[in-house]
């Protein structure tokens, strides 16, 4: 049977399987058990909100349809085709079909209107920038100019779009005070503001998707048998930070060493606080995390000296060994139902997920439910718990 005819059954018999990503893996595995690419394609195409844009749709036009297919190529690093194969197969299961081209007569040239669509607008800019050019566009390699206090980073060069700001682009620019990343940008690198000290303010486009990345726009550094990634805005002077909606991952040690960091609005869409993304952040306060979150991945926020209050969304699944290491402050923390895991993760096994008892603040507390996970957890490891309905 064609793959959108087994979608089209599938909506048909569990039609909430469109509102449960869990269930929805479970039954792409039934129905599709010996194509592990075909299911992943098809889940990265409803995890880009994709399949939930085009429930709203009764047809699909071209202009549409190109967009689905852009977003997925892009934002995934997938090959045009298959991100074509899996938006098609969506489409048709849902019933929904790219226009026909009806006539045999290509449209001239001259006469297509710019698109109505665009995201952005056109940003050059007078500063030097080494560069090179790739199918996708133009990536920065590295700011050749002086340091001014506010840099605008073009999202066009030479009449060509920018696609991404690669590996430490700005790596030692001491002198930056704000940056604005123009619309259309998509991807920031691993290192790209590495310690930039002054850097206290940077304005994110809604068109950004990653911000560190493995892909071949922002190639991690190969540190003996371990990859290791430099942090985007690693040891900066950021004070606070909105990351776009748009955003979908961000990379490890992304916030490491930001001492002046109080405040950050994260994405929705993001499922993972990687490894010492926010460490020795001493000057965070309070961080809010979104529905989203399965994993707080090892020291993830170790050594944030100010953060008092944290409060973990139900779907959180893992944390790991030193996530809340070193946090001085801290006196509650509440621990959903859903968190099966603590201290676990690919770590040494040397740093406790809450640090040593001495170094925890004397009221320091886990709230969570009778008989969870947590309750348990806090027991052995002779931590204060209390009752979350209270």
């Amino acid at each position: 049977m064609e793959d959108h005819k087994v979608l089209a059954d599938m909506i048909h018999d569990y039609p909430d399987a469109l509102s449960d990503r869990k269930k929805l893996q479970a039954l792409l595995l039934d129905f599709f058990p010996q194509d592990r690419l075909k299911r992943n394609l098809l889940l990265i195409v409803f995890d880009d909100g994709v399949v939930n844009e085009m429930k709203g749709l009764v047809q699909m036009d071209k202009m549409k349809f190109h967009r689905f297919v852009r977003s997925i190529e892009l934002g995934y690093d997938i090959r045009p085709k298959s991100a074509e194969a899996a938006v098609t197969a969506w489409a048709a299961a849902m019933g929904l079909r790219a226009e026909e081209q009806t006539d045999a007569k290509p449209v001239p040239e001259r006469r297509r209107e710019p698109s109505s669509e665009t995201e952005w607008m056109p940003c050059e800019s007078d500063s030097l920038y080494e560069y090179e050019e790739t199918p996708r566009g133009i990536k920065i390699l590295k700011f050749a100019d002086f340091d001014d206090s506010v840099i605008v980073i073009p999202n066009v060069i030479e009449g060509k779009k920018v696609f991404a700001v690669g590996n430490h682009a700005f790596k030692g620019c001491v002198g930056i005070e704000k940056i604005i990343v123009s619309d259309g940008i998509e991807i920031l690198g691993n290192g790209v503001f590495l310690n930039c000290r002054e850097l206290k303010e940077v304005v994110l486009p809604e068109t950004l998707r990653w911000i560190g990345t493995t892909d071949p726009a922002g190639c991690p550094k190969i540190l003996g048998s371990r990859t290791k990634y430099d942090g985007a805005f690693e040891y900066t002077g950021l004070r606070e930070i909105s990351i776009p909606d748009s955003v979908k991952s961000i990379g490890e040690n992304t916030f490491a060493g930001c001492e002046q960091l109080k405040r950050v609005e994260l994405p929705k869409q993001l499922k993972e606080i990687k490894e010492n993304t926010f460490r020795w952040c001493r000057s965070l306060r309070q961080i809010e995390l979104s529905q989203g979150i399965e994993t707080i991945s090892i020291s993830a926020f170790e050594g944030c000296e100010a953060l008092r209050e944290v409060e973990l969304p139900e779907g959180v699944t893992s944390v790991e060994e030193g996530a809340f290491a070193g946090c001085k402050s801290l006196e509650r923390i509440y621990i959903p139902d859903s968190v099966v895991e603590i201290g676990g993760g690919k770590g040494s096994g040397f740093l406790k997920t809450f640090g040593e008892p001495d170094e925890r603040h004397e009221n320091f507390v886990i709230q969570c439910n009778a008989g969870s996970y947590a309750m348990h957890y806090a027991r052995a490891q002779q931590i204060r718990c209390v009752n979350a309905q209270f």
